[in-house]
């Protein structure tokens, strides 16, 4: 290891395939021989874990938090590992000091209430993460989930979760069907024409409404009586006007 970034690549390469022993070895080497570069401690801690030593893993995330007290995902790794250990006393402090550091609101707030709830304070609990959950604009997840969980021993329901806020709406949502999406071919007449001016032919208005008429107006519309029958017929010769007698005293005002 001749360079941290070395320790780093060397770590990251055994956790890959798969010999954490050894990734524990080099990043436990690493961290005492850079004592100052905390993400040694930090990925220690995540091996750790993996392996199954929690107690172990604690300490190292609380020697980065004494160092570094501002360091959020110290504070919010050392809190899962003390509830992974059943320390909930403990892990409700660590997501408090979570919290108060800056960490992501929904998810600090979560497992304090799951904290806060196992350790007997429901009620508490419970008020905490429904005021959470309104103050975050109903649109946390997690803290839904959470109250989802909590809502059948309290009993009571839980606040609607806003899909518009979360931003969760995909393209798997069903389309709902509606009659404005019927279809309606158009119909084309010539520029001078009678029906290109009404748009709709003589013989359509005389014929019986069809399905997709029906289907906008409803079943128990009363169909329209007009009485269409002079369309048929041929057109009239004008009659002139040129053997109208016009009286002589038409324009006699006296």
């Amino acid at each position: 290891m001749d360079s941290p970034e070395q320790a780093l690549r060397d770590a990251h390469a055994a956790v890959v395939e798969g010999d954490l022993h050894l990734a524990e070895s080099i990043l436990r080497a690493a961290s005492k021989r850079w004592r100052q570069e905390p993400e040694f401690k930090m990925r220690h801690g995540k091996v750790l874990r993996s392996i199954g030593n929690g107690r172990k893993a604690l300490k190292v995330y609380r020697t980065v938090l004494k160092a570094h007290p501002q360091r959020a995902d110290a504070a919010i790794a050392a809190a899962e590992t003390a509830s992974s250990l059943g320390k909930f006393r403990l892990a409700e402090s660590l997501w408090g000091r979570a919290l108060s550091v800056g960490a992501p609101t929904d998810v600090a707030t979560t497992g304090l209430c799951r904290a806060i709830w196992i350790r007997g304070r429901k009620e508490e609990a419970w008020e905490r993460a429904r005021s959470a959950f309104l103050q975050g604009g109903n649109s946390s997840r997690i803290l839904h989930d959470f109250l989802c969980e909590c809502s059948p021993i309290i009993g009571t329901l839980v606040p609607e979760l806003d899909l518009l806020e979360t931003g969760e709406l995909n393209d798997e949502t069903p389309l709902i069907s509606s009659r404005r999406e019927l279809s309606i071919q158009p119909a084309t007449f010539a520029a001078d024409s009678v029906e290109g001016m009404a748009g709709i032919t003589a013989a359509d208005l005389a014929a019986p409404p069809s399905d997709v008429v029906t289907e906008l107006l409803g079943e128990n519309q009363i169909k329209p009586q007009i009485d269409l029958s002079e369309i048929s017929k041929a057109p009239k010769d004008k009659e002139t006007r040129l053997d109208v007698e016009i009286p002589d005293d038409l324009f006699d005002f006296d």
